[in-house]
């Protein structure tokens, strides 16, 4: 197995980044309270939380919101930063925490799949925690889509290629020894998610961006809201980002 991808935030100082982190938090937020209606009774789990930023955001709409992370110079950002009394910061790997299983009833999982040693032992966790009809908010990058550039290293057809070649490709390019992120075609996204029940809102987003706390990226009636409804209808499989919710079914412990 892959080793683990510490000191995340050390790259990326878009992590401490508070408007653009509340802004995706409230994406995210839009979403569960559209589908469960009603959030304050329940506890939520943030895994990859990194600084706190968006875990604080969703402590004002939750019971309980635990935020686990890795990254321990994050994690102690997020303690010193974006402590609340419902809030409850772990600096773990999610597949070696101790939460009991069938405990959880939203965990967020926004952009991690690919950060990790297995995202198939990720999601086996995430099934195993979550209460039976308990709910997963999965965003996920897809590894052949149209937007082309990686986002992470902002390289035209890094994901794309295979690892060996990619591993070469950054060397030269961002003076990295390899490139960690696997990500996966939308065809494994849906093999890796296939124990939940699946709820698309990508194209209820791009539709209602308003709704959706989207404007920036999807300003309604504009020409880029209409093209990639166009282009998603018939070219879905390469779409850039997932936005799905994952339910476990009521009958499963």
């Amino acid at each position: 197995m892959n080793k683990y991808q510490y000191n995340l935030s050390g790259k990326h100082q878009s992590m401490f980044d508070g408007d653009m982190r509340i802004n995706k938090a409230s994406k995210t937020l839009a979403v569960l309270q559209d589908f469960l209606t009603d959030t304050k009774g329940l506890i939520l789990l943030d895994i990859g939380c990194s600084s706190g930023i968006m875990t604080k955001e969703y402590s004002k709409s939750f019971k309980k919101v635990f935020g686990i992370d890795i990254d321990e110079q994050a994690v102690e950002f997020a303690k010193k930063n974006f402590q609340s009394t419902n809030i409850e910061y772990i600096v773990s790997p999610i597949e070696e925490s101790n939460f009991a299983p069938g405990t959880i009833d939203v965990i967020t999982c926004s952009h991690i799949y690919e950060h990790v040693p297995s995202s198939e032992l990720l999601f086996k966790k995430i099934y195993e925690l979550l209460k039976p009809g308990g709910v997963c908010y999965f965003a996920a990058q897809n590894r052949y889509n149209l937007n082309i550039i990686e986002a992470h290293y902002n390289l035209p057809f890094l994901s794309w290629i295979p690892k060996k070649i990619a591993n070469i490709y950054i060397k030269y390019t961002r003076n990295e020894n390899e490139y960690y992120e696997t990500h996966l075609s939308y065809r494994n996204l849906k093999k890796l998610v296939n124990k939940f029940q699946v709820f698309d809102y990508t194209f209820k987003i791009l539709r209602n961006p308003k709704q959706f706390s989207a404007e920036e990226m999807f300003r309604e009636g504009s020409f880029r809201q209409k093209l990639y409804i166009y282009l998603g209808k018939i070219l879905y499989v390469f779409f850039p980002t997932y936005i799905w919710v994952l339910k476990k079914p009521n009958n499963q412990k």
